[in-house]
């Protein structure tokens, strides 16, 4: 009898204290950045997606991975391509690389939306022709990437010379 009080209790006390945030741990570092802030509570309340997944959200990820220069269809329907493009997308911007677009995954997505716009494929193109000149031919992906150390970059490749370089805000480096 005692048994069956405490396991009709014990979750009606918990979910108490969850709605009223007691005990309910923090998820995301406080930041000085109120960008940062907002972009992970905002990933948080999508929902996890994976392959087998059909909605909005889908088509919502797949728009935002077509707006980020990656090769996707949006149907809306999370199959082997979409899985294929967000393990890519993970891959470039330093996240575990499953295909599973966690909260992780959606604050990189909303983060590489800003990047963008602060840095975009023509500045890095008129920065790769100031520092070589220009009678490089450039050819790339225009996806913009994240080094290990966080700063972006895209990848151009250098028709002439075959070479590949990174190319940061500021600065170009060739890939070794």
């Amino acid at each position: 009898m005692l048994k069956k009080k405490l396991l009709i209790v014990i979750p009606a006390v918990a979910l108490a204290a969850a709605s009223l945030g007691i005990g309910t741990p923090i998820t995301h570092a406080a930041s000085k950045d109120a960008n940062t802030q907002k972009i992970v509570a905002k990933s948080e309340t999508r929902p996890t997606l994976r392959k087998g997944s059909r909605s909005a959200y889908v088509r919502d990820l797949q728009q935002r991975l077509k707006d980020a220069k990656y090769v996707i269809s949006v149907d809306g329907t999370f199959g082997t391509q979409t899985q294929n493009v967000v393990r890519e997308f993970q891959v470039d911007h330093n996240l575990y690389s499953d295909g599973i677009v966690g909260p992780a995954t959606w604050a990189a997505l909303d983060q590489n939306k800003i990047d963008r716009k602060q840095f975009t494929y023509a500045q890095a193109d008129q920065l790769a022709t100031n520092i070589l000149g220009d009678h490089f031919l450039f050819a790339s992906d225009q996806v913009l990437r994240q080094d290990i150390d966080g700063s972006l970059y895209y990848r151009l490749y250098a028709k002439n010379t075959g070479v590949t370089y990174k190319v940061f805000k500021k600065f170009i480096e060739p890939v070794k």
